[in-house]
Order: structure tokens, then C-alpha cells, then sequence
């Protein structure tokens, strides 16, 4: 009996622990922060890749004292962890944006060299009054949707457009803040550095 309370007591800690991690909002910030991809950059084609992110008017109407407006703040890496551009854009509520790849979110790089491949991280905030800064850990707000086109290359020289989500990621795990205060910090240094460069475009 003895042996049969105390694993009753033990399961019930154990619920307890976990039901305490998932209500935390910083063990697993759901629906702000994204992640995709980009490859072939640099292909003889010149095909370019596209990010099209959407904001379905969860936090207000275009009606809305501020249009139901949400910032996507934009985090471009390299294939090897460098932050080439960063940019927060607006997107009012039922709006669409569409970002080409070559010539929105890569041909400002901090190293003057447009990557071939890398990572495109997205994080959803509120607007500061109207506008959204990348190089401030604004106000998370759900909950924008976003695709991206891919050149995928089967066999060589032969280049096959594909689109995919952009997949959800954790932000913070555990309470402790990862990639949140990063992003932010990476992207400030990144534009400090390159004096006008490491600034995508919002269109």
C-alpha cells in the first residue's frame, strides 16, 4: 500500500511539473518564431526564391487604431551561423508579404558576399506605437503564417521550384530565453558593423 501512495504521489509531482512547464509562455512560445531555409542561390537560371508571410487579423482588424498590425522581424543566417541581414517589417491585419530572396532579404549582406544557402528565421511582435524594430526583443504577438519557395536542384543543372511552410520553433525553453534576447543582440551588432549593410528590404 505504502509502495502504490507513494508512486501516486510521484505521478501526480510529475503532472504537476509538466502541467507547470507548458503553462509557462517561456517554456515553449508557440506561433512568433519560424524557421525556413534557402539553397541555390547562385544558380546559372537566375531563378529566385520567394518568403510570403501572411497576417490573418488575429490581433485586430484593418478597422484597428493601428490596422491590426504585427511585425515580421526577419533574421537571415549563412550556411555556417552568420547573420548576413536582419529587418523587422509591418504587415497589417488580412495583408500579404512577399520577399524575394535575391533582392530583398540577401543582396545587402554585412560581408558584401550574398550567401548561397542559409536560414531565414521569422518572430512575430506587436509595433512599438507604428513602428517595428529587429534589433529590439519587441512584444510577442501571434500569429502570422508564412511559406517559402525553395530551388531545389535533383540532378545537376536541373533546378525544380518547390514551396513549404515555414515550420514553428521554440524561442525559449525551460523559461530561459534563447534565440529571443540573440536575435536582437546578432542583429544590432551585425548592423553597427556594416554601416548601412545587414539591412533587408521590406519589399
Amino acid at each position: 500500500m505504502l509502495k502504490k501512495l507513494l508512486l501516486v504521489a510521484l505521478a501526480a509531482m510529475m503532472l504537476g511539473t509538466i502541467a507547470a512547464a507548458q503553462s509557462d509562455p517561456g517554456y515553449y512560445t508557440n506561433d512568433v518564431y519560424w524557421v525556413s531555409y534557402f539553397a541555390n542561390r547562385n544558380n546559372p537560371t537566375g531563378a529566385d526564391q520567394f518568403v510570403y508571410i501572411i497576417n490573418p487579423g488575429y490581433t485586430g482588424t484593418p478597422l484597428s487604431s493601428n490596422e491590426g498590425t504585427l511585425c515580421a522581424n526577419i533574421y537571415v543566417f549563412d550556411a555556417v551561423q552568420e547573420l548576413v541581414e536582419c529587418c523587422a517589417c509591418p504587415i497589417t491585419a488580412n495583408a500579404l508579404l512577399a520577399l524575394s530572396v535575391d533582392n530583398s532579404l540577401t543582396a545587402n549582406p554585412l560581408t558584401s558576399v550574398a550567401p548561397a544557402s542559409g536560414v531565414i528565421k521569422l518572430v512575430s511582435t506587436s509595433p512599438t506605437g507604428t513602428s517595428c524594430d529587429p534589433t529590439k526583443a519587441g512584444q510577442l504577438s501571434p500569429d502570422f503564417r508564412a511559406w517559402a519557395t525553395h530551388l531545389q536542384q535533383p540532378t545537376s543543372g536541373t533546378f525544380v521550384t518547390t514551396e513549404a511552410p515555414f515550420l514553428a520553433a521554440p524561442l525559449a525553453t525551460g523559461g530561459t530565453s534563447v534565440e529571443e534576447g540573440f536575435l536582437p543582440q546578432a542583429c544590432t551588432f551585425a548592423q553597427y558593423m556594416g554601416s548601412g549593410k545587414a539591412v533587408c528590404a521590406c519589399k
